[in-house]
């Protein structure tokens, strides 16, 4: 069982992914220093108990010491420095536990401790069935795809090429568009409130738009990557390229939340074009030829979604890139999926492997 020592000093822990990440835990200038031992392992399963113990301080002093996490608050018990801590209903991914202890004369002391915690669920496997093709525009460079009853939306990438679609989906024609400035890489596009929302890449800038003319009404700010966007009815719901999601006030235009996503085996990056379909996020997984469904509350994996074969390259004269886009017509229940520069958009069912 590994014994963690975490000293009020910067110090070097291995995370879930394996890697060295740099921890600072210096406590509060006015407040003592204590070390805290984590007696469980520091990259458990979610369901586990975290255990952990400090020291540090003049402990038959203490009066009452507890640790948070995630905003939870756990006492230790009276005169004791050992607590056991469960995890069960946390959300997966990176904590940061602050233990606090207090003597009877309200001197404080304060360390911390960092831990990982990774999902429990075995995602459920599943693959697709191709019920019908139908042409794609195949200089759409797509980032972003969601439909609106029977108008479907699509942002495309590409300095000098970026844009967004409004298109009738079933004469397959564009009803009209905006372009991007030529400096600006778009991304993911989401429809709530009248309003289409679409990210850019690394301008840390989103632009707003009246969604059945696509004049701009505004723009908001965000200090991340943009990747994908889609919403829930209440937030915006956006992905950055790490294993992150933010949830964001419409009215603000502030994060609210973000939760980090995980399987059993640790963090899951890269998360691409996104679409909330009966309380889960789908989302594409780049350079990949998987689509993950998430919880959003715990960022746990529920389903690892195997599109592979989907497009058939050989037949096909110019390039094209990788999977991304989904889009869910809720007026019919039918579920779209297509690529950068894929000249088909597929009409998909998902069903077990």
């Amino acid at each position: 069982m590994k014994i963690l020592k975490l000293m009020a000093a910067a110090i070097v822990l291995a995370g879930c992914s394996g890697q060295p990440t740099a921890h600072k835990t210096a406590a509060n200038a006015n407040r003592a220093k204590l070390n805290v031992e984590l007696t469980s392992d520091d990259n458990i399963t979610s369901g586990h108990v975290i255990s952990l113990t400090f020291s540090g301080a003049d402990t038959t002093a203490i009066d009452s010491a507890r640790a948070t996490i995630d905003g939870r608050k756990f006492r230790f018990a009276n005169g004791s420095t050992q607590i056991e801590i469960p995890t069960i209903g946390m959300p997966v991914g990176q904590k940061t536990i602050r233990v606090e202890a207090w003597t009877g004369n309200g001197e404080v002391a304060e360390g911390r401790a960092r831990i990982c915690i990774k999902s429990d669920i075995e995602p459920e496997r599943l693959t697709y069935k191709v019920k019908k093709q139908v042409p794609h525009n195949p200089r759409y460079y797509t980032q972003g795809l969601e439909f609106d009853g029977d108008i479907l939306y699509e942002g495309t990438g590409l300095e000098g090429r970026s844009a967004v679609y409004k298109i009738d989906f079933e004469k397959q024609s564009v009803i009209t568009s905006a372009d991007l400035a030529n400096n600006y890489f778009g991304e993911g596009v989401t429809i709530m409130g009248g309003k289409l929302y679409q990210l850019t890449w690394r301008s840390c800038i989103g632009f707003i738009y009246n969604k059945q003319t696509l004049n701009k009404l505004g723009e908001f700010n965000y200090s991340t990557e943009g990747w994908g966007l889609t919403n829930n009815g209440l937030e915006l719901i956006m992905s950055d390229g790490t294993e992150k999601i933010q949830f964001i006030d419409t009215t603000t235009l502030q994060v609210t939340r973000t939760i980090e996503v995980y399987d059993t085996e640790g963090p899951v990056n890269e998360l691409n074009e996104l679409e909330f379909v009966d309380g889960l996020i789908y989302a594409n997984i780049y350079c990949t030829d998987n689509i993950v469904a998430i919880d959003p509350e715990s960022g746990k994996i529920l389903k690892i979604i195997d599109m592979r074969n989907l497009l058939d390259e050989s037949k096909l004269t110019q390039r094209v890139d990788v999977l991304n886009g989904i889009a869910y017509q809720k007026t019919t229940g039918r579920w779209f999926v297509t690529g950068k520069l894929w000249p088909t958009m597929f009409q998909v069912e998902f069903v077990g492997k």
